[in-house]
């Protein structure tokens, strides 16, 4: 059994590392090298104890993780291996989103990808945990003084620096194409990132 599931981990990796490649050379013409951490399907699992659904954070088209690896809390982000054919995700997909967000990473409002893991049937993300979720959260407050006009009005300006980033920085534009309260990450800081979903494209 064992001897099965690790053939089958070594496949995933395989096919998920060559895609993930093949995007990234496509894509910025290895111009652009941001380094990708990879993690083993058993650190997550770990990570999230054992993907318990008590960890569940999010759900959108897939199921975010709130988890702790190496005394860090992160936010792990996967995908079903079978989905409903409304919304199906596919590894070629997913490296897709790998290879943009890594690049993207680099701007300071943008969700930071800490790594993957390719040893999944598709891939893993992983991320930075957003302290103050997101921003969906934020304004369904029974609080209705938590996010004054000034900050949101510094929300705003940080989602424009991030959206003229991913149009202007790259041989290729990239189009986000569903920016929505439940895509705006906050921290303790209300320090904005956008999360760059599936729905990327390059121009």
């Amino acid at each position: 059994m064992w001897n099965y599931k690790k053939k089958r981990e070594d496949e995933n990796m395989l096919r998920n590392g060559g895609l993930l490649l093949e995007k990234r050379i496509s894509y910025f013409n290895s111009k652009y090298s941001n380094p990708i951490r990879t993690f083993s399907a058993e650190e997550l699992q770990k990570a999230t104890n054992d993907y318990n659904l008590n960890l569940i954070y999010g759900f959108v088209g897939s199921k975010w993780y709130k988890g702790c690896l190496e005394g860090r809390v992160i936010f792990v982000k996967k995908y079903d291996d079978y989905y409903p054919c409304s919304f199906d995700v596919d590894p070629e997909s997913v490296s897709n989103e790998i290879a943009v967000v890594t690049q993207v990473s680099g701007h300071k409002n943008a969700l930071k990808l800490l790594g993957c893991c390719l040893e999944t049937p598709k891939p893993t993300l992983v991320f930075e945990f957003p302290k103050n979720g997101n921003l969906d959260d934020q304004l369904r407050s029974s609080n209705p003084t938590c996010l004054p006009w000034r900050i949101r009005l510094k929300i705003a300006n940080e989602i424009a620096s991030v959206i003229t980033y991913l149009h202007t920085a790259f041989p290729r534009p990239i189009i986000h194409r569903d920016i929505h309260h439940i895509n705006i990450h906050l921290d303790s800081m209300i320090l904005c990132f956008v999360w760059h979903s599936l729905r990327v494209k390059h121009k």
